[in-house]
């Protein structure tokens, strides 16, 4: 992957500001920011963490920057299956299963049976990228995966765009027609509109996570 530097730097290429002029380095690192987490139904970071049975405990918390959990295993090797608030069906204690799980409450995991002191279950989960902040060194290689360069800076420069495009819309300087031709409203706006549509494109163009099946 990139440095902060080259990405930044990219992101400006796109916005035609090679230097930054207009962009305030905030923003560029609040756009990275959102990027990170627009890639992440296609570009997900994968982790896992091992949860230990502890006086018969059913719920357990689950790592800050977990984005959605996909499966757990259990100390035999089988995939525990995820159960669904659905009309009919038996969790807790009723539950048919050898045990099951939800994400529940926010946060959490909770298993219907309580698991035994010593007891292993493995969570496989999607995670949240680590993020740069302003203090980041410009020298620091990003985490996401060099496929996803592209599509990080195509909505960075969308997200860079934003403020622009909400002031134009409330100060109306587009609105003005004239009598040849049809003047764009918010060109800031079609142009940020633009640079997601492209982030779409390029971001289909790559293999998309594979989820567990649940």
């Amino acid at each position: 992957m990139a440095t902060l530097e080259e990405l930044r730097n990219q992101i400006y290429r796109l916005l035609g500001s090679p230097d930054g002029t207009g962009y305030t380095n905030e923003l560029v690192i609040d756009s990275i920011n959102m990027a990170f987490d627009a890639i992440l139904p296609w570009v997900p970071k994968t982790e896992t963490v091992t949860i230990v049975g502890s006086e018969n405990s059913v719920t357990f918390t689950l790592p800050e920057h977990t984005y959605e959990v996909e499966a757990v295993i259990n100390n035999d090797g089988e995939v525990l299956p995820r159960s669904f608030l659905l009309p009919g069906q038996h969790i807790g204690i009723r539950s048919e299963n050898i045990n099951d799980w939800m994400e529940y409450p926010e946060g959490s995991i909770t298993f219907s049976k309580a698991l035994n002191t010593g007891q292993i279950y493995t969570v496989y989960y999607l995670a949240h990228w680590n993020k740069p902040t302003t203090s980041t060194e410009k020298t620091t290689i990003m985490e996401p995966p060099e496929r996803a360069t592209i599509g990080i800076a195509l909505y960075g420069a969308a997200y860079c765009l934003l403020p622009s495009a909400v002031g134009a819309s409330e100060i109306r300087q587009f609105g003005t027609r004239i009598d040849s031709g049809t003047p764009e409203h918010n060109p800031m706006q079609k142009t940020m509109l633009y640079l997601l549509d492209l982030f779409q494109r390029e971001m289909s163009r790559h293999p998309k996570h594979q989820k567990a099946v649940k």
